[in-house]
């Protein structure tokens, strides 16, 4: 039987490592679905979106416990899919980003806490930069005009001809 300090110390371990999250060695797109290869040798296939018919943009942020992939789906006006959705997973929790519009561009900010997305229609000109936390909160919008935050400088020139 263990003593209630031992008890303690076990549980607090235990905590300590579920809170610490799995640390991700690579993610990749395969067959239209996101992976995760896990550190520890684990390989998770996550279940598409609804709609998804491919995933791109595969990444893995500077954390090494959030990965994230644009969502693409078919669209009647092309011949091709385009991104209408990120999916950005950590720990085991996916959260959807969907901006209403094509996604042009995206990355991480602050090492995976956050992410800048850059979307508009999609033939033309970029109608709008926000960040939004991992969790797909918005935090911020930028909409070309003025001095742009410090997330969303490198695009600029995509909203001026």
């Amino acid at each position: 039987m263990l003593c209630p300090y031992a008890l303690v110390v076990v549980v607090i371990l235990f905590v300590t490592h579920a809170m610490s999250g799995q640390t991700v060695a690579r993610a990749y797109a395969e067959n239209g679905k996101a992976h995760v290869a896990f550190a520890n040798g684990v390989d998770k296939t996550i279940n598409p979106q609804p709609k998804q018919v491919e995933c791109a943009d595969v990444s893995v942020a500077d954390d090494g416990r959030t990965v994230a992939w644009s969502v693409l789906v078919e669209n009647c006006c092309t011949s091709y899919p385009i991104p209408t959705s990120i999916v950005v997973y950590r720990d085991g929790h996916q959260h959807v980003i969907a901006p209403g519009q094509m996604i042009w561009k995206w990355r991480f900010i602050q090492r995976g806490s956050q992410i800048a997305v850059l979307s508009g229609p999609v033939h033309g000109r970029a109608s709008e930069a926000r960040l939004y936390d991992w969790h797909g909160k918005q935090l911020a919008s930028w909409d070309g005009s003025h001095t742009p935050p410090a997330w969303a400088t490198s695009w600029q020139q995509e909203f001026h001809p």
